[in-house]
């Protein structure tokens, strides 16, 4: 019975489908980000817990009913008791305020969030993208070698060099292939990568569309798209746009309301009591009605408005070393960035087409047996090791723009977060 139960739960799996691939470029997948993302969905309903904060603390003290029986002769008289709470020095606005600036404090913190997750997002599109470049390129390597294995074959079969250059040749391949591994594995780092940042199935296929800003040419880098404003623009942009620097503003916001909460919690409470009197041995009925008031013998809660008051400078300091922070970022990003663009346009225009034409020339040299193999070998290991180093500098000016648009909490090229 186990052995029938388990094939058919072998062949259920063996039937499901795959999840359908999906095909994204930059705004789809930050569209899809914003919807499914799992930290996006928590951090959100923290704002309808805080939303419930003010609910509580706009609600006001129940009265109490109270019934008094004697037990025993000595006493026969019974008593009704009604005690009304008041509450002194506007401490249920002062509540309501510090709960309402919670909710601010949650929305900032959403915003934040928002900002962090979209920005992951960005850098894992992007290094899907240029890790399965750096396959290809890796693949395309070890097709070059290929080719320099036949030719040193068929040089060898021809009687014009020594076997040794075709173990040798072989030998270079292998190593090359040896690339092939690794970069295969961080195609599939950053697939699981995206797709938990999608809150997709990790193992769904996504296909990076490129809309035109993935890999820029010399052209895009020098036009309009990728000249940014200059750093005291950006740093602006910054002050005003960053939600930790709100969030700091509003905490210190939230600081002084809850100084002025302490401050109401020291008004002494203040009860009106209303009481019928019955005395069975009359018979006859008595109202009474009274007034209770706090006696700030044991505390005067000074301790709470000693400690808003640290909570109040504390969250000051913060916000100043939040601005020096962001301004920080904000500087070191952008020097990030500009050296990066420089770097990677220096690639385009000269190195590449330069290890294009050498390459080109070596195979050719090689082929016609007018070089050994040794100086094909290391043009090849050249241009391969620049390939690689232009896809680096790609991934690098990249992630320079992902930390300058975090800095500044604004889009600059490409997809609008």
């Amino acid at each position: 019975m186990k052995a029938f139960v388990l094939f058919f739960l072998l062949l259920a799996v063996a039937q499901a489908e795959p999840p359908p691939t999906l095909q994204l470029t930059l705004p789809q997948a930050l569209d899809l980000a914003e919807q499914a993302n799992p930290d996006l969905r928590l951090v959100r309903q923290g704002v309808e817990v805080a939303r419930g904060g003010v609910t509580i603390a706009g609600q006001r003290p129940n009265p109490t009913l109270g019934l008094n029986t004697p037990i025993g002769p000595a006493e026969r008289k019974q008593q009704v008791m009604f005690l009304v709470p008041l509450e002194t020095g506007g401490r249920r606005d002062a509540r309501l305020a510090v709960a309402e600036s919670t909710v601010m404090e949650a929305n900032l913190t959403t915003r934040q969030t928002r900002l962090t997750v979209l920005n992951g997002t960005r850098n894992a599109f992007v290094e899907l993208a240029l890790s399965r470049a750096t396959l290809d390129q890796s693949r395309k390597d070890v097709e070059f070698n290929d080719r320099v294995v036949t030719a040193a074959q068929h040089r060898f079969e021809a009687g014009e060099v020594a076997e040794a250059e075709v173990v040798r040749a072989k030998f270079e391949r292998e190593q090359i292939k040896r690339l092939v591994y690794p970069a295969e594995n961080r195609v599939e780092a950053a697939l699981v990568t995206l797709n938990r940042l999608l809150g997709q199935p990790l193992d769904t296929p996504i296909e990076t569309v490129d809309d035109g800003w993935l890999f820029p040419t010399v052209a895009d880098l020098k036009g309009p798209t990728w000249n940014l404003p200059d750093l005291p623009a950006l740093t602006e942009m910054a002050r005003k746009q960053r939600p930790d620097l709100a969030l700091n503003a509003q905490q210190s916001q939230t600081a002084q309301r809850q100084i002025q909460l302490a401050l109401a919690n020291q008004a002494p409470a203040l009860s009106l009591q209303a009481s019928l009197l019955y005395n069975p041995a009359m018979p006859a009925f008595t109202y009474l009605a009274g007034v209770q008031l706090e006696l700030p013998w044991g505390s005067d809660r000074g301790g709470e408005l000693e400690q808003a008051q640290a909570r109040r400078e504390e969250a000051a300091r913060r916000e100043q070393v939040a601005q020096a922070t962001a301004d920080q970022a904000v500087a070191l990003a952008w020097k990030k960035f500009e050296a990066a663009r420089r770097q990677l346009s220096h690639d385009l225009e000269v190195l590449k087409p330069q290890a294009e034409r050498v390459l080109y020339l070596a195979e050719k040299i090689y082929d016609i047996g007018q070089s050994d193999i040794t100086e094909v070998l290391l043009v090849g290991q050249s241009v391969q090791r620049q390939r690689q180093l232009l896809l680096t500098d790609f991934a690098l000016l990249h992630q320079a723009l992902g930390e300058l648009e975090l800095a500044i909490n604004a889009n600059l090229v490409g997809g609008k977060p």
